[in-house]
């Protein structure tokens, strides 16, 4: 499979950073609209588990995250991720780092559209080993709603090509509870063994984020298919609750 299918005899996938390694900034560049002010952010989260498309970055163990980013009035913004996973007897191991820089334009018409590149790389400490690729994506948002693809010329391994395409929502019912929901697909373009072991994968994810004081805390349900997840030398259900808490420094 490619990008993912267990590693044992072929390639492991990954997702997010859905995410949720960077779910905090990643939501803010898919709504897509410029900022009206230069604005620097930083925070910290903890989550049970990090999942990127519907798979587990993390072989299901708690993740820290460290997430910094910047938002231009001209539209241009970057955000940098990096992040540690709690793995076997309760040691602290780097995981990941993630770099994304983009521009954001708001139309007339209400829409925005949205453009950039992400570079995510992983140690050998998470549940695919040392690898890493990059996307670049393009994307239109209109109020709640936003769809981005993107294309990955290196999805994990070389000559592994993949388009992505994604459909997200993000409302707020009342002050201080965001609910979202993402859905999306992975189509294979090519791969270094036979196109024809390839299948499209999809995954999806609905959650909640509700402030307290300066934290918010996080309930995220995600899944996909039609491969399970393989890690810990075993097979795994894609279907899984990760709860999470966040603050900014």
């Amino acid at each position: 499979m490619i990008a993912v299918a267990p590693r044992h005899g072929s390639q492991a996938p990954a997702w997010p950073i859905s995410h949720y390694l960077k779910p905090l900034f990643a939501a803010a560049c898919l709504c897509g609209s410029a900022p009206a002010a230069s604005e620097v952010g930083a925070s910290v989260s903890l989550f049970s588990d990090a999942r990127l498309r519907g798979y587990s970055l993390s072989s299901g163990h708690p993740v820290g995250t460290i997430n910094l980013s910047y938002d231009d009035p001209a539209g241009v913004y970057g955000a940098v991720s990096a992040s540690a996973v709690i793995g076997d007897e309760d040691a602290i191991e780097p995981l990941g780092l993630q770099l994304n820089a983009g521009y954001a334009k708001r139309l007339p018409s209400s829409l925005a559209v949205d453009f950039g590149v992400t570079h995510s790389s992983y140690s050998k400490y998470g549940s695919r080993g040392t690898t890493s690729y990059t996307e670049i994506y393009a994307g239109v948002s209109r109020k709640a709603l936003s769809t981005r693809i993107s294309y990955a010329p290196h999805y994990f391994e070389s000559g592994s090509s993949t388009l992505y395409a994604e459909l997200n929502a993000n409302f707020s019912p009342m002050t201080k509870l965001n609910l979202f929901g993402h859905a999306g697909v992975l189509i294979p373009l090519s791969h270094q063994n036979d196109l024809r072991q390839l299948r499209t994968q999809h995954d999806w994810s609905v959650g909640a984020s509700r402030q307290v004081g300066r934290i918010s805390l996080h309930a995220i349900l995600s899944g996909g298919g039609p491969d399970g997840d393989y890690y810990h030398d075993r097979y795994h259900s894609r279907t899984k609750l990760v709860l999470g808490v966040s603050s900014p420094l």
